[in-house]
């Protein structure tokens, strides 16, 4: 079974598709830039596809007759049944380690070929797989970590855009290995977390529009924050009002 939107189809990774010259190099580049590909015990491909809860190809989508679309996300379809390319564009995959599976939180993560880049295809495809999380799986949280290096800020917009909520930085937290001659290097981990009940109101969210960046969102919600502060100040009596005129004396 797959899952599909307007312009994108997910493929479940297998032994019949993950042998592929793109699917290599996208590989390659999620174990430098990714947290949970960099930490896979067994540094393949399908053996940490295996480990994962979905690990999908991103695939372009074919054109298919009116009657087997209806609206932008359709319900899925059997495999056979979707047209799509033959190339794969990306991957994105969840992924939760056994006490995460117990407490119901996951982790998402997704990379999209280059020349590909830029056209929308990456959000539709984390939301397909949010929606898989979400509403199939039941998951009450899934969070995304950004190590710091250059697809840090496109890749927390792109989170950011579909309601992820920034919840902090820990510093040196994951060792980058030793590779190439390179010295291991301690990496900050950024981590952005979307809600079961954030998700359920992704149609109010998206209608009031995502911050623009990621300071844009950490100052709206510390301005949030401020404002719930000051009203339980007042509610107990903790704030005295006063005139301006005698604030200054």
């Amino acid at each position: 079974m797959i899952n599909h939107s307007q312009n994108v189809v997910l493929s479940p990774l297998n032994f019949n598709n993950c042998q592929n010259a793109v699917l290599d190099v996208l590989w390659s580049e999620l174990t430098e830039s990714a947290v949970e590909p960099m930490q896979a015990p067994i540094p393949y491909l399908i053996n940490f596809a295996e480990d994962c809860l979905l690990c999908a190809v991103v695939m372009l989508r074919g054109k298919i007759n009116e009657e087997q679309s209806s609206g932008e996300f359709a319900v899925p379809l059997e495999q056979d049944d979707i047209p799509y390319e033959d190339e794969p564009i990306g991957l994105v995959y969840v992924t939760a380690a056994p006490a995460q599976n117990e407490a119901q939180e996951a982790n998402i993560g997704i990379i999209i070929a280059e020349c590909h880049q830029r056209k929308g295809f990456a959000r539709e495809a984390v939301e397909l797989a949010l929606s898989w999380a979400f509403e199939d799986l039941k998951f009450h949280r899934i969070q995304a970590a950004f190590m710091n290096d250059a697809q840090k800020d496109r890749a927390m917009r792109l989170f950011i855009g579909q309601g992820f909520m920034h919840e902090g930085t820990r510093r040196r937290s994951v060792l980058k290995p030793e590779r190439g001659g390179m010295v291991g290097v301690w990496k900050d981990v950024t981590y952005l977390a979307m809600l079961d009940t954030e998700w359920s109101l992704r149609t109010v969210l998206k209608h009031k529009g995502p911050p623009p960046t990621l300071w844009d969102e950490m100052f709206t919600r510390h301005t949030k924050e401020r404002e719930e502060m000051v009203k339980w100040d007042e509610k107990h009596n903790r704030v005295r009002k006063v005139p301006s005129t005698q604030t200054l004396r």
